[in-house]
């Protein structure tokens, strides 16, 4: 549990959520995101600890644009990149749960000319990265993306993309999974993947500056993208416009996903079921040091850690979520530095601001595949 300092803090200092009123603050948290922002050359970088859905700390470091030396705020939007994934789950999973559709439905059921190869693909083995699929399938001209696809081209690249192993056999983390599951969210309900969400979630939630990747939009407070290239920080240019993206599309702001926590941590539009379902491991990996139990649940990456649950999900354009589903703690990280080989995860930011909040985690993460 956060210490009890710490939560005489949070309980004297109204919610970050309240716009007229001070974000609350922790020293200790931010002496533990500083350091490890700028070794990360992470240019803004915003976070949350939040305590039974209310926040604990709010820290908002760097900035937004480095070109117009915009600060980076909660009210920041973000590309959460596969933090969608567990939104996409949860939808998926609330049609499950009013018996729109059955998890062990074939996707054909949904998806129309589907290949003979995806024959025995089911909506949960799309879940779980199970059916098989491959990862990254959009048509690459030349080994580069397009400027724009639309949504008919891509699950013509996906049907054209093989197997990477029998549905049912193996795990393959697959972004083609993904999309598909958005295909199946607007042959159920009848609506555009965006307009689901949005009338199932962010509306009623109240969720405003939540929303799907456009880059024609005009938004407001959206942060620049950079990545890290042979060791220096530049504008990364991705500007590719995709049809559907319940892989990789959502766009939000740190205010939004504290409201989205609060729903979590006290459903009221949601279904209790359902958000455990998505927690719930489907593809079990060997266990190491730190956890007795751990693998790919649901849109979540699932630890089942001296009894207790915590799930976790990080995003390429930078972003890390973590929950302690036992006790109701959780980090939310959002940065505008992309993700890359050997450079630190914003994952990292999360386990060190738990620790440093109180939150029982270890301060590096946990180790459950050593």
């Amino acid at each position: 549990m956060l210490k009890t300092g710490l939560m005489m803090l949070a309980l004297t200092t109204a919610p970050a959520l309240a716009q007229t009123s001070p974000a609350p603050r922790l020293q200790a948290v931010d002496a533990a995101v500083t350091p490890i922002m700028h070794s990360g050359q992470f240019p803004g970088v915003v976070v949350a600890v939040l305590d039974q859905g209310e926040p604990v700390h709010v820290g908002e470091h760097g900035f937004a644009s480095l070109e117009h030396q915009a600060p980076a705020t909660a009210q920041t939007v973000f590309e959460l990149a596969s933090l969608t994934k567990h939104m996409t789950a949860l939808m998926v999973l609330s049609l499950a749960d009013e018996g729109r559709l059955s998890l062990d439905d074939p996707i054909s059921r949904y998806v129309a000319d589907t290949p003979e190869a995806w024959s025995e693909i089911s909506v949960n083995q799309l879940l779980s990265h199970m059916g098989g699929l491959a990862h990254r399938f959009e048509a690459m001209p030349n080994g580069q993306f397009q400027i724009a696809y639309s949504t008919g081209q891509m699950l013509t690249s996906a049907i054209e993309t093989p197997l990477e192993s029998e549905p049912g056999t193996d795990w393959r983390y697959s972004d083609q999974g993904y999309f598909l599951l958005g295909l199946v969210i607007e042959e159920v309900t009848g609506k555009p993947y965006e307009t689901a969400l949005r009338d199932r979630f962010w509306a009623p939630l109240g969720m405003s500056q939540t929303a799907i990747l456009n880059q024609s939009a005009i938004v407001a407070h959206r942060a620049e993208g950079y990545g890290v290239y042979e060791g220096e920080l530049a504008r990364n240019r991705r500007v590719w416009q995709f049809g559907l993206t319940s892989h990789f599309g959502v766009t939000s702001s740190l205010n939004d996903l504290m409201i989205w926590e609060a729903e979590l941590d006290d459903p009221q539009v949601l279904a209790p079921v359902v958000i455990e379902q998505a927690a719930e491991i489907q593809r079990a990996f060997d266990a190491g040091e730190s956890c007795e139990r751990w693998g790919y649940a649901r849109g979540w990456w699932s630890h089942e850690v001296d009894g207790r649950q915590i799930t976790s999900h990080a995003g390429y354009s930078g972003t890390a979520y973590m929950r302690d589903m036992s006790t109701g703690q959780s980090v939310i990280v959002l940065t505008n530095r992309e993700d890359g080989e050997g450079l630190i995860s914003p994952l990292a930011i999360a386990w060190a601001a738990g620790h440093a909040a109180g939150m029982d985690v270890p301060e590096g993460g946990l180790t459950c595949w050593r």
